[in-house]
């Protein structure tokens, strides 16, 4: 995206470690976040201290806020998932920016209402369906988002592990190691040099949840 370019020639560029939390509702931060490269998880955490993961992004997305753009919420935590690099825009360029090229807040919108309605398709599927049908669902969506099909298998190009996966679905990590196994016996997942889904046989198992 040509528009992504432009942001990252006037933005800073900051190298940021893996664990590191980047945005969190005890520090907020006005500004926007191009991911160059790396993974960074967005995640919610209710009063037991129990997290929630609602997204992971990976290269190219932008997450952040500003006062006249918001791409989270401020009960939003953002954490680098692996050693990641960040073009930061701060509120004042991000604002002179969209003045001087006022197109590319439309482009913007687009991006917010996209995220949101994934968001918002997740949350509902993982919130109805049961533990197997949840991490299948998560992991096609994170193979539609990153992943290259060959025949009836996609990859999930990131790094994620069973903790990630259960912090997704609301589950615990034994639950969700026990629930992969049998998806893997089942012919629905295989893991090679990459994670992948059977999205033939996803889809026909995840019709039945509409």
């Amino acid at each position: 995206m040509e528009d992504l370019k432009i942001i990252d020639e006037m933005s800073q560029m900051q190298p940021v470690k893996k664990g590191t939390l980047i945005l969190s509702p005890d520090k907020p931060l006005e500004a926007l976040f191009l991911l160059k490269k790396g993974q960074v998880r967005l995640y919610r955490m209710n009063q037991n201290g129990k997290q929630f993961t609602v997204d992971i992004l990976v290269d190219g997305n932008i997450f952040g806020e500003t006062s006249t753009l918001s791409l989270t919420d401020d009960q939003i935590y953002a954490e680098a998932m692996t050693d990641t690099y960040l073009c930061i825009l701060s509120k004042s360029d991000f604002e002179k920016f969209i003045e001087q090229n006022p197109k590319i807040a439309i482009k913007f919108i687009n991006i917010l209402s996209t995220r949101l309605k994934e968001i918002y398709s997740m949350s509902e599927k993982i919130a109805l369906g049961d533990v197997k049908n949840r991490i299948l669902y998560l992991l096609l969506k994170l193979s539609e988002k990153t992943g290259k099909r060959k025949n009836e298998w996609q990859t999930i190009d990131m790094k994620l592990t069973h903790q990630d996966v259960a912090n997704m679905i609301g589950s615990t990590r034994e639950t969700t190691s026990g629930v992969m196994s049998q998806l893997k016996k089942e012919g629905y997942i295989k893991k090679g040099l990459k994670l992948a889904v059977n999205v033939e046989k996803a889809e026909e198992i995840l019709d039945e949840m509409i």
